[in-house]
């Protein structure tokens, strides 16, 4: 066994590493998941947020060994949702939150370095995957009073991305995404062999995902 020890914090599309760890391909003796659906890097500020994710991150962290390997997932709903909501509803523009969703998502992992954690990864948000004007199935319903391309959330998940993996530069810490495995290039949007298989589903087909993940986060963890 390696005797390491994984703490993954995030939304719901964290559930495929969850998987892997089940399947017991990740690199790891022991796992501790804290899964979060609707769970947004901008709610991190909030204590008294609807998801609560902040509180329920940090009481996860309590009596955990400072050795363990922490990975966050967090990103899609704010890039797929709730960034461009706030601009419809209270004229917020994109590139303010973007910025303030950053400074968010680094309060964050700050605060887990001066908890004392040093083995820290940051994971790209997962590609959008609803399809232009579908609104049957429960996430895709709440977000259909937002009329946004495909194209235009996926291209603000990869610049979000994109300003995640400098983030985890600037701080000398690990990052990933499956952007690269996943991306059907001649659209620019996730490839249709990786979304469920459940159209309503907004999360990408495990199955078809997980060993890319699992790849991923090993690597991550063998550092």
């Amino acid at each position: 066994m390696s005797g390491k020890h994984l703490i993954a914090l995030g939304d719901s599309h964290l559930e495929v590493l969850e998987f892997a760890a089940e399947l017991n391909i990740l690199n790891i003796e022991t796992s501790n998941f804290s899964i979060v659906p609707g769970a947004t890097v901008i709610g991190l500020r909030n204590p008294n947020s609807l998801t609560d994710a902040i509180n329920i991150f940090k009481s996860k962290l309590i009596s955990q060994p400072l050795n363990s390997y922490i990975l966050i997932q967090l990103g899609e709903v704010d890039c797929g949702f709730v960034m461009w909501w706030r601009a419809k509803k209270y004229s917020e523009s994109i590139e303010n939150q973007f910025k303030e969703s950053i400074k968010a998502y680094s309060s964050f992992v700050n605060y887990l370095l001066k908890f004392g954690f040093h083995k820290i990864c940051i994971t790209g948000a997962s590609l959008p995957t609803i399809r232009d004007g579908l609104d049957m199935g429960e996430v895709a319903n709440k977000r259909s009073e937002i009329n946004i391309s495909i194209k235009d959330r996926t291209d603000l998940t990869m610049r979000y991305n994109f300003a995640l993996e400098r983030l985890a530069g600037s701080l000398d810490l690990h990052y990933f995404d499956i952007t690269n495995a996943i991306l059907d290039r001649s659209k620019n949007t996730v490839h249709e062999f990786y979304r469920n298989t459940d159209i309503f589903d907004h999360h990408l087909d495990k199955a078809k995902t997980v060993g890319i993940w699992a790849s991923k986060c090993n690597d991550f963890l063998n550092t």
